[in-house]
């Protein structure tokens, strides 16, 4: 093969790999939130006022490259896996103060690159029977989206033997 046929070759593969990295970087810069939960949550430790237990704690971390701000913690219940899938819950629950005691205001809050967000939702017998049972969903809202982020609330693990100590 003549060298012009190499030298075009060698272009096209550089070419590719450059358009292939810009395009990853487009798909990798903007706003990504991970959210985590913790579902039988317990605050303890410097103040015994501010100290709280049966909740669920949320944590929201912006892992992109883009600021966004956090407007809502709502909890939903999707008792069929079809609720789930067109979006359409059965119950929603929203929590107009997610912050921890003792804590200032937190929403709305800005969530910058690299920074993370804490909230709770009380567990509350009188409206939610059982969060427990695999249908609710910890859902936080945006502003960069119009649709929430979801995070599945496990079913509850089968109870401790009669004989063992449990911490108060």
């Amino acid at each position: 093969m003549k060298p012009e046929i190499w030298v075009s070759i060698y272009a096209a593969i550089v070419g590719t790999s450059a358009f292939l990295l810009n395009l990853k970087a487009w798909f990798d810069s903007g706003v990504k939130l991970s959210l985590a939960h913790i579902p039988d949550g317990v605050v303890t430790g410097g103040d015994p006022r501010f100290d709280d237990k049966n909740i669920v704690i949320v944590s929201v971390t912006n892992r992109g490259t883009a600021p966004t701000m956090i407007t809502t913690l709502v909890l939903f219940e999707f008792p069929s896996w079809w609720r789930w899938m067109r979006g359409r819950p059965s119950k929603s629950f929203v929590v107009p103060w997610p912050e921890l005691k003792g804590y200032p205001p937190s929403t709305p809050f800005e969530l910058s690159p690299s920074k993370s967000w804490t909230g709770r939702i009380r567990r509350d017998q009188k409206h939610i029977a059982n969060l427990d049972n695999g249908t609710f969903y910890v859902a936080v809202y945006a502003s960069h989206r119009e649709k929430p982020y979801l995070k599945a609330i496990p079913k509850a693990k089968a109870k401790l033997p009669p004989d063992t100590k449990k911490l108060e």
